[in-house]
């Protein structure tokens, strides 16, 4: 929480779909003003579809362009990994899509003033040196 903006650094999920996991997210969607994803994988943005897909979050997401790209295409494998074999309820493919449709994708070192509750605050991007993201 900066001020009165609440952000959610990251959205990740494990990879056993701990469903107890999800509960912190379910206690506080309704209060998250902006989610920012700085790593393409599950750990990172595995519950981003859920987020927005099934608690109907509407906030925007930020997330550097190699993050948003890569992090969709894994999305979408990961999903059919699960789903292939057993009942997967928690997100579907066009849950998949909308959460990334949702994503303002950045450059690096681009300077993105926050709205709403945020005014005053700017997001910048910056390499990591280890991995694209």
């Amino acid at each position: 929480q900066v001020d009165e903006c609440n952000l959610l650094l990251d959205c990740g999920w494990d990879d056993h779909l701990s469903p107890e996991l999800l509960e912190n997210l379910k206690k506080y969607a309704s209060q998250i003003d902006g989610v920012l994803i700085t790593y393409p994988d599950i750990q990172h943005l595995g519950a981003l579809p859920y987020l927005v897909g099934k608690l109907g979050v509407q906030c925007p997401v930020y997330a550097t362009v190699p993050v948003a790209k890569m992090g969709h295409m894994f999305a979408y494998d990961w999903y059919q990994a699960q789903e292939k074999g057993r009942d997967f309820q928690h997100f579907s493919l066009d849950d998949v899509d909308t959460a990334f449709d949702r994503i303002t994708q950045l450059r690096y070192s681009q300077h993105m003033p926050l709205e709403g509750k945020g005014r005053g605050l700017t997001i910048i991007p910056y390499a990591a040196g280890h991995m694209m993201g």
